[in-house]
């Protein structure tokens, strides 16, 4: 009875845990497209496709003066390592949070994108960069 115990307790952790990882790979799918589109500057298209908090957060007009700034002072992206992620399910819907340790052609940087899972697919909530690089000079 104890190993019967044990077993489905395992099982049950393992459905967890795999319940509770559900959507990075999406969202990973959703940074590639991301960067593919700033790697074309097609900073209207990710704001058309993002979700309601980021276009509520930002005019169109704001996000692309902030991504061509991103650009200015970090230049293109190169490389992340694979990223640190949280996975939330709740009232405000399945979020994804991937946290990259990136390196763009001027310096590293810390990126962060918030993906609330929707429709079979990520849609972008927020985008956040930190680097040494964007202080003011």
């Amino acid at each position: 009875m104890r190993m019967r115990f044990g077993s489905c307790l395992w099982l049950i952790a393992s459905a967890l845990l795999v319940a509770a990882c559900g959507g990075t790979d999406e969202a990973k799918r959703g940074v590639a497209e991301f960067r593919s589109r700033v790697a074309q500057k097609s900073y209207s298209e990710i704001y058309r496709t993002a979700g309601a908090e980021l276009r509520q957060a930002a005019t169109e007009e704001q996000f692309e003066r902030l991504m061509t700034t991103l650009d200015r002072r970090l230049g293109a992206w190169q490389s992340a390592d694979e990223p640190a992620w949280n996975v939330t399910r709740g009232t405000g819907g399945h979020l994804v949070r991937l946290t990259y340790q990136s390196q763009f052609a001027k310096g590293a940087a810390s990126e962060q994108f918030v993906w609330r899972m929707q429709n079979g697919g990520p849609a972008l909530l927020g985008y956040h960069v930190n680097s040494p690089l964007l202080i003011a000079q």
